[in-house]
């Protein structure tokens, strides 16, 4: 059965054994026992860094040993994880138990220490590019290395990048400059935007006609108000006109009155009619 730790197998077969071990009981839910099988896996492994000096040292010595002698990033954290492995396995030796995050944390530890171990033995590039897979520790199967939603995103993103490069295309091929003579930046996003307008003679004629009778209908009503708040002008006294004359001028007012809003009512059926005639072209 596959695991996270298969690449140990050929480097150091004892290790590997050992943690196989733990991640089988990882696997079945013994986490206590997982715990304090990892902390034989660290021990083992600072053993077998420092060399024949950790030969009658504990592994507290051990550890103690290492990190006086580090040197490197890498180093200290080669044995941080050593550490926090043999913490959690000295919680379970005192009778205290684990939580699943934390034998979980033991595990990836010890995949972490083991590739800086490995990589020291081999050499080996590849070896660096390893990650865990938490699939792979409880089912024994590897997640799939791309799901279908994944696939999608992926696909877009590719598109999405095709068409800004064409785009950049289109504007390095473009002539589109502002007054001193370079490329406007936003043309990229939106060159749509910078194309040149084109003119419809036939909105540009209702338009025209709009604003023609839009100023007719602004004349007739200013021409009205002033009418009205114009003074009376003063005439000498003068004989009162007969009866029957009073109905004629009643008559024209109200004539005029008519062809005003008769105006008013063609003016407006005439912008009506012209912006459905503007919007339809």
């Amino acid at each position: 059965m596959a695991d996270n730790f298969e690449f140990l197998e050929e480097i150091d077969k004892e290790l590997y054994n050992a943690i196989k071990d733990a991640q089988k009981l990882f696997q079945d839910e013994y986490f206590n026992q997982c715990a304090v099988q990892l902390r034989i896996f660290a021990e083992k492994m600072a053993k077998r860094v420092l060399g024949s000096q950790a030969e009658n040292l504990t592994f507290d010595d051990t550890l103690n040993c290492l990190k006086d002698k580090i040197k490197s990033e890498t180093e200290r954290e080669f044995i941080d994880d050593l550490f926090f492995i043999k913490k959690m396995g000295n919680k379970c030796a005192h009778g205290e138990d684990v939580l699943v995050s934390e034998a979980l944390e033991s595990v990836k530890r010890a995949f972490e220490a083991a590739i800086n171990y490995a990589y020291s033995r081999k050499k080996d590039e590849s070896i660096l590019k390893l990650h865990f897979d938490d699939t792979l520790l409880i089912t024994g199967k590897k997640q799939q290395e791309i799901k279908l939603v994944d696939k999608y995103i992926q696909l877009a993103t590719e598109q999405k990048e095709e068409l800004l490069n064409a785009k950049q295309g289109e504007f390095n091929n473009s002539v589109d400059k502002n007054e001193e003579g370079i490329r406007n930046e936003s043309y990229v996003s939106n060159p749509k935007k910078y194309k040149e307008k084109k003119i419809n003679p036939k909105k540009e004629k209702i338009k025209n006609k709009i604003k023609e009778a839009r100023k007719n209908l602004k004349q007739n009503i200013n021409f009205e108000e002033n009418k009205k708040t114009k003074k009376p002008i003063t005439k000498t006294p003068t004989k009162p006109k007969k009866q029957t004359q009073k109905p004629k001028k009643n008559k024209k007012k109200n004539n005029k009155l008519q062809k005003y809003i008769l105006f008013i009512i063609f003016v407006t059926i005439s912008l009506i009619f012209i912006t459905k005639m503007l919007f339809f072209f």
